[in-house]
């Protein structure tokens, strides 16, 4: 990027991340999977989920965790499981990125038995992989034959259409206005990836305040330009 399209300073603090919930989920071609997650209150189920990078899976964990459920955890690479209390029985387990998580025999023993004591407590956990589980290389054929019990759903990508819904909803919360014109010209002309598109609307959105401009067309041209130089 050349200098008129760097900055020194944002006027604003964008160091946030906004509230995930099912209301702001772009459901798309994924209704049977959404509809399973909404009633995971009501019934007791083991739900698996895979899908790409940017494909939703970590919004749906966030949402999860935001239910009005009053013992519910998350693990994720974050965790610690020298402190984690697997005999404790939750109200909902949220497993995210389990094949990023997965390393050794002794997490996929506690892994299994997190979830088995879960499922003894008729409660619900919700798992989430990048890949298939089958080819996650879990080791402990306990937890692999466990994970592919119950539900399992692909989180299949967005169309055009619901990628706009979902950039329009991405710049609205950062305060960002940009027509539908702007956008089509976007979803065109740059990768249809999730990941750089919500990447690519971060930049100009930083651009556009420090050099305060609108995101016009010609703008997004020139920042296109710019950044393939």
């Amino acid at each position: 990027m050349t200098q008129d399209l760097l900055y020194d300073q944002i006027p604003i603090n964008f160091g946030f991340y906004s509230n995930k919930t099912f209301d702001n989920f772009i459901v798309g071609n994924n209704q049977d999977l959404f509809d399973t997650l909404k009633s995971i209150n009501s019934e007791n189920q083991l739900i698996l989920v895979y899908g790409s990078k940017s494909s939703g899976k970590s919004h749906i964990s966030e949402a999860l965790m935001n239910l009005e459920l009053i013992n519910s955890i998350c693990i994720n690479q974050e965790t610690d499981f020298n402190t984690l209390s697997i005999l404790d029985c939750y109200d909902l387990v949220v497993i995210d990125d389990i094949d990023k998580i997965i390393s050794n025999h002794k997490t996929e023993e506690i892994l299994f038995t997190l979830i088995d004591n879960q499922i003894l407590h008729n409660k619900s956990v919700v798992i989430t992989s990048t890949d298939k589980i089958e080819t996650c290389g879990i080791g402990l054929s306990d937890l692999l034959s466990r994970l592919l019990s119950d539900k399992i759903f692909h989180i299949k990508d967005l169309d055009d259409e619901n990628k706009i819904k979902l950039l329009m909803s991405y710049c609205s919360e950062r305060g960002l206005v940009v027509s539908e014109k702007v956008f089509n010209y976007i979803i065109n002309n740059c990768s249809r990836d999730l990941f750089f598109l919500c990447a690519f609307i971060r930049t100009l959105d930083n651009a556009s305040l420090s050099m305060k401009k609108r995101v016009t067309i010609p703008f997004i041209k020139k920042a296109i330009s710019k950044l393939a130089s």
